[in-house]
């Protein structure tokens, strides 16, 4: 398996990659573990990622594309946070997806791990991973790339009848953020 993790900002995609990108995006396995963006509607979710892609070079946030043998197979992205008067621009939250088929060999992981050395570089401080609390694996990935569970915020979401609890992980990427003196 020949993976390769190329910046999105950097490279400009195909028409087919981001219609693979929208497939994995609006795929049925993954939103058995994540609410879809547009209810599975791929065309949607494929104008959403070509017009992000061409807006992308003025935008602050970042994003990764993993390719097997140049097969689009999962990205990450990283939303840098604003606020109302610029108190979060330090904050990014992360999203990440890979194609079902190609889960359980590590690509997340790698994703995560280069998503949070690009962050630093683009001197994010913390970056944020919200997940539905029963999506173990994205849990995990987060886990093995340095983040930590910070809370659960108990029936966030409303899904087929019943209500999903979310967590919230992060990690700290500079060391030296002193805390606010007014609690």
């Amino acid at each position: 398996m020949a993976l390769e993790i190329v910046n999105a900002k950097e490279t400009r995609l195909t028409d087919d990659e981001l219609r693979m990108l929208a497939e994995i995006e609006e795929h049925s396995e993954i939103a058995k573990l994540d609410i879809p963006a547009f209810g599975g509607d791929v065309e949607k979710a494929y104008a959403a990622f070509k017009k992000s892609h061409e807006e992308f070079p003025k935008s602050e946030d970042e994003s990764l594309v993993a390719k097997v043998n140049g097969r689009v197979v999962g990205f990450v992205g990283i939303h840098k946070l604003s606020g109302e008067r610029g108190e979060m621009k330090h904050v990014g939250e992360v999203g990440i997806m890979v194609h079902p088929e190609y889960q359980r060999r590590g690509i997340g992981t790698k994703l995560l791990k280069a998503a949070v050395s690009l962050a630093k570089r683009r001197s994010f401080k913390r970056l944020e991973a919200d997940t539905l609390a029963n999506n173990k694996a994205m849990r995990r990935i987060a886990e093995k790339a340095g983040f930590n569970l910070e809370g659960i915020r108990r029936r966030r979401f409303k899904s087929n009848g019943g209500y999903l609890d979310e967590t919230l992980q992060a990690i700290l990427l500079a060391q030296n953020l002193a805390p606010a003196e007014h609690y």
